[in-house]
């Protein structure tokens, strides 16, 4: 007979960062240093103990082709996943119909909660949900000028 054995994998929190080379010309508030320092302190004030940094340096945000996104991206998909933690949307992704997908399709059908600390967005509150495509339209608009990215 056999005995099946559940093992139980305990999931982390995923703490996102990018910087692309347009990036630079805002300063070391949108450094991966400084992100980093804002995330972890965000785990640190609300228990998170089990995290994975994920970095993407030189990337552009206007497309998901990125290393550490797809890395990311994998291990949510793996499910070893429960949240993602970004500075704000725009450090996710600037093409803000990419962005609504993962955030309002992809992440909730595989039980992630999204978060973006700067942004004030948290798919656990309803309320923050209805209003994040438009933040991150008019975020993309005073970026780029253009809405697609």
């Amino acid at each position: 007979m056999a005995v099946l054995i559940k093992t139980m994998i305990e999931k982390w929190v995923a703490l996102y960062v990018r910087l692309s080379r347009d990036d630079e010309n805002e300063g070391d508030s949108n450094s991966i240093a400084h992100q980093i320092e804002i995330l972890t302190r965000y785990a640190k004030e609300h228990g998170i103990t089990h995290y994975k940094i994920y970095k993407d340096d030189g990337y552009s945000g206007t497309n998901f082709n990125r290393p550490g996104f797809l890395e990311m991206l994998a291990d949510i998909e793996a499910g070893m996943v429960s949240m993602v933690v970004v500075k704000d949307m725009s450090r996710f992704g600037r093409n803000y119909l990419e962005v609504g997908l993962y955030t309002e399709i992809r992440f909730p059908e595989l039980g992630v909660r999204f978060v973006a600390v700067n942004d004030g967005v948290d798919s656990d509150n309803q309320m923050d949900n209805d209003f994040t495509p438009f933040r991150n339209i008019i975020k993309n608009i005073g970026y780029s000028g253009r809405v697609f990215c």
